[in-house]
């Protein structure tokens, strides 16, 4: 009889059939080899345009019992070109290395996401053995037709590859528009400048020539976000623009970096109190208003009903092309209630979505400034300044902690901080407050805040405006390039100086005083920009010196209230000195270091000077000078306020010409002209633009 075991060694099949009789049945499904499909994204996961096509690929398949894991395995590809890959060559490059991944991978089927997944991927694969459904083209199925023929007509495209085109729609979300806002008068759309970009502009303009309608429209293509940024902005300021379409999805910032597509929505939606259309279900649950919307998930359900047919065993060329079959009505109730928008209730009911939320970061905002001043709160012409730009932007609606949001900053630089370590710290702290506080707009007043926080904020995202600045632009300007010229700054930064009219007001006071030849003029050598100050003088008198018609202009320069009382006392009794000008006594300081208020010294001025003073400010004689061909600070305020209401519109500070304040008169205070026994003749007095009759000493900050 022959042993059990020698069955077994000389029967070893007997053995191996056994086992795999008594294994269960899901070993044998495990065995078994799945239908593999490959998905190649254009984008990254994220993206709102990536993510529900996505879901709706795996969902249609399922729906057609392919099931992920379980009778198909599908893998991915993002080529991640909106926001990483954005070069052409870095796109060619990702298409390149997801064919290499198909060569790996051997899938039964790859769909292509959006345009460059089909330009790079399904193109090189026309008439291989590899079936190709696409889905999400912005440009039509025939432009690709001419790179490379796939298809003999949408009907029967005859090779290896079928898909589904995206069609936005918008004629209907034109005629949605016009019902649901009154008074329709004009939509602009907003493309990039990307291929996929160009594809959405073509399909805009061929929907929109066939829809007839009153409503005018725009197309603008932006090719980075601080001109998106631009174009937002002009449409949030123009009353004639009623809704816009942002359709954008991918834009170069200064620094070099890539803004994409939810990034840019939640900007746009955060700065705009319009009703923004939506493309996509997506686009309208993080806060567009909404409108006739490509259903992305039932685009993706769709090319996914074509994958099922080609596993099944259907050639692709025998399937139609065709346009994305499902657009539902889409609004979002929350942001409709925040733009103060009725929508009536048959629309509501008629709309396959309603959203009652929003990104919480995508509520409109008030326009919204960081003002960052050289000196203490209330000090200095920067104060002025800021007043009279508050009063032009109150006069056009825009009322501080209404409708304007504003943030202060204040140097401190006259009276706390001091040396140049304090002054560079104030600045440090004062950039961090801007960066904390994100806002529409930078306006830096006063010399010291130019070169600490404008100067570092060149060529930065935020838009800046300066004011209040006695040097001139072409000085900061050398520090750092922030200008061509005056006329075509540039850049990111524009203003309107503070640059006294020395010349002007010498001759006046030869006209006043014609006998006057010699003069002294005093400056304060602790501000902070002293050496710069005193050159600019140097060289403003120097130039005027023989056209003024004076012997002598002699210029002094004090740091301490002692030396400048000295040095008036000692010219108010010098027979040879005609005219003394206390210029900007400001930051002298007391012997133990404290710094004495410039009241304090204008009032001691007034009360012990006894010889004609002259100033450059409008304020400074309110004060209690004799007179000044001045400029008025608040007025440049004003100025300062018409370009931050530019800015606000949308126009860039590089586009606007650095101004220098527009208008200088003759200022004359009567009441000091008493006090110093002086009888001003009628024609001055009829000459000048303004008259003061008291000296308020006590008010000079």
């Amino acid at each position: 009889m022959e042993h059990p075991s020698s069955f077994f060694r000389f029967y070893p099949c007997a053995l191996l059939i056994v086992l795999l009789f008594f294994l269960p049945e899901s070993v044998f499904a495990q065995t078994r080899s799945l239908p593999r499909v490959l998905i190649i994204h254009s984008y990254d996961p994220k993206s709102f345009i990536s993510q529900p096509q996505d879901e709706g690929i795996a969902q249609g398949l399922a729906e057609s019992g392919f099931v992920d894991g379980k009778s198909v395995e599908i893998k991915r590809f993002f080529m991640d070109t909106k926001r990483t890959y954005t070069r052409p060559d870095q796109i060619e490059a990702r298409g390149k290395q997801a064919l290499a991944m198909i060569e790996d991978f051997k899938p039964d089927l790859v769909f292509t996401v959006d345009d460059n997944a089909t330009r790079t991927v399904m193109l090189p694969l026309v008439d291989s053995d590899i079936p190709v459904v696409f889905s999400g083209i912005n440009a039509m199925p025939e432009m690709y037709n001419h790179s490379r023929r796939f298809m003999e007509n949408r009907t029967h495209p005859g090779h290896n590859v079928t898909g589904v085109y995206e069609k936005l729609y918008i004629d209907k979300s034109m005629q949605l528009m016009a019902e649901v806002i009154r008074d329709l008068k004009k939509v602009v759309f907003i493309v990039d400048d990307s291929p996929t970009g160009h594809a959405i502009k073509k399909q805009m303009e061929s929907e929109l020539f066939v829809y007839g309608s009153d409503v005018l429209y725009s197309i603008y293509e932006v090719g980075s976000f601080t001109e998106y940024k631009k174009i937002i902005r002009y449409i949030d300021s123009n009353d004639e623009i009623g809704a816009y379409y942002p359709a954008a999805v991918r834009l170069k910032t200064k620094s070099g970096g890539t803004v994409t597509g939810r990034d840019i929505l939640h900007w746009t939606l955060a700065h705009s109190h319009k009703p923004a259309f939506a493309s996509s279900t997506l686009m309208c649950r993080i806060g567009a208003f909404g409108g006739v919307v490509v259903d992305f998930s039932g685009m993706g359900r769709q090319a996914a009903r074509k994958g099922a047919q080609i596993l099944k065993g259907t050639r692709p060329g025998d399937i139609a092309i065709e346009d994305a079959s499902e657009f539902v009505l889409a609004f979002n109730i929350a942001r409709a209630k925040q733009l103060g928008i009725t929508v009536e209730p048959e629309l509501l009911g008629a709309a396959a979505q309603l959203f009652e939320t929003m990104d919480p970061d995508v509520t409109p905002r008030v326009f919204h400034l960081v003002i960052v001043q050289s000196d203490d709160k209330g000090c200095g012409f920067g104060a002025d300044v800021e007043q009279g730009m508050l009063d032009e932007l109150k006069r056009h609606g825009f009322i501080e902690g209404k409708t304007v949001k504003i943030c202060r900053f204040n140097m401190k630089t006259r009276q706390t901080y001091r040396t140049p370590k304090q002054i560079h710290e104030r600045g440090l702290a004062a950039l961090k407050k801007v960066y904390r506080a994100d806002p529409d707009l930078v306006i830096t007043l006063g010399d010291t805040a130019a070169k600490e926080v404008m100067l570092p904020l060149v060529d930065s995202s935020y838009p800046v405006l300066f004011g209040s600045t006695m040097l001139p632009p072409e000085w900061y300007n050398n520090y750092r390039k922030f200008m061509n010229n005056r006329s075509n700054p540039g850049h990111n930064v524009s203003g309107i100086t503070g640059e006294f009219q020395y010349a002007k007001g010498l001759k006046f006071v030869k006209v006043l005083f014609p006998k006057a030849k010699n003069i002294v003029l005093i400056h304060s050598g602790a501000i902070t920009w002293k050496e710069n100050f005193h050159s600019l003088l140097e060289q403003e008198l120097g130039d005027c010196n023989s056209e003024c018609g004076f012997t002598s202009i002699q210029l002094k320069e004090v740091s301490t209230v002692r030396e400048f009382k000295e040095l008036i006392l000692k010219y108010n009794t010098d027979p040879n000195v005609d005219l003394v000008s206390a210029v900007f006594p400001a930051g002298l300081t007391y012997e133990d270091g404290s710094v004495c208020p410039v009241s304090e010294i204008v009032e001691w001025v007034v009360a012990h000077q006894t010889k004609p003073d002259f100033t450059f400010s409008d304020s400074w004689v309110r004060y209690g000078y004799l007179m000044a061909v001045a400029i008025d600070f608040e007025a440049t305020g004003h100025q300062l306020g018409r370009q931050v209401l530019a800015v606000q519109r949308g126009n860039d500070p590089g586009d606007m010409a650095v101004q220098s304040p527009e208008d200088s008169y003759l200022v004359i205070n009567r009441a000091r002209a008493k006090r110093l026994g002086i009888s001003l003749p009628v024609s001055i007095l009829e000459a000048a633009g303004k008259v003061y009759d008291k000296m308020e000493p006590g008010k000079a900050h």
